[in-house]
């Protein structure tokens, strides 16, 4: 019933999975709940998986946190492998990560980071009380990515409370997950709840960004008609839709808040 999973019962996993590769070599056969798994732990045995095949194992499995926080796995990170995730992955090399928007977003990563420097210094001070770093670090990564993704400054505090609940059921594997049969225990310990009410947060967020850049958009073509389009991403998603580009297999709003919540991961990290 419970496989493998006894195996890596432990606070480091990963030191188990070590100690069996060790034992049973580089690709090992998992049975973890009922779902099974092939760990490899070698670097041709990687390669062979992560470049020569790496269409065949492109795909992740459906994840509770992914279905719900993600709306449905429609992010880059988690979306099935096809014309939709080719499509997002180029979307975000040429609009969030390409040369001309990090040179662009220096002067606001410069000034967030000595913001915290100064919060750090502030708190450190404070009668020699512990500091949160990690706490403030990803305030900082937050308030920087908010001007790549929504084309403004954001405060990380808004997205905070969703990012602590993805993180913390992310990070794991929920019951449903690896025993698919047993999806209910998901909803009788109130996990499934708490993701909703999570993923009502993050709609809400959403829901007023998204309108106030559609409202300045407005405002800019009546005042202009010049095509400079530095909102940051979320404009480029927003005219992506409404272009309704047959490449792109059809954005929603919906996949639109899943992109922009990855991407608020993908530039803290």
């Amino acid at each position: 019933m419970i496989g493998n999973l006894l195996h890596l019962a432990t606070s480091q996993p990963h030191v188990a999975l070590r100690d069996l590769a060790r034992k049973h070599g580089p690709v090992m056969y998992l049975r973890l709940g009922q779902v099974d798994a092939v760990v490899i732990s070698s670097p041709a045995a990687a390669q062979e998986v992560l470049r020569d095949k790496d269409v065949t194992f492109a795909s992740r499995p459906n994840l509770l946190v992914a279905d719900i926080i993600l709306y449905g796995s429609m992010d880059m990170s988690f979306a099935p492998y096809g014309a939709y995730w080719r499509m997002l992955r180029k979307l975000c090399m040429s609009e969030l990560l390409n040369t001309h928007k990090v040179r662009q977003l220096a002067a606001v990563r410069d000034s967030e980071t000595l913001s915290l420097v100064r919060n750090v210094c502030a708190a450190a001070g404070n009668r020699g009380e512990p500091v949160n770093l990690g706490r403030l670090v990803l305030s900082c990564s937050l308030a920087i990515t908010g001007k790549a993704t929504f084309g403004q400054l954001c405060s990380g505090g808004e997205l905070m409370s969703v990012v602590d609940v993805a993180v913390l059921y992310g990070g794991g594997f929920c019951a449903g997950d690896l025993f698919p049969s047993l999806w209910f225990v998901d909803v009788v310990t109130g996990l499934t709840r708490r993701l909703w009410r999570a993923r009502r947060r993050l709609d809400a967020i959403f829901d007023r960004i998204i309108a106030e850049c559609e409202a300045r958009q407005r405002q800019e073509k009546k005042a202009t008609t010049a095509g400079d389009d530095d909102g940051g991403l979320l404009s480029v998603l927003l005219r992506i839709r409404d272009e309704g580009q047959p490449e792109t297999g059809g954005i929603s709003t919906t996949s639109i808040k899943a992109i922009l919540f990855v991407s608020e991961q993908v530039w803290s990290f």
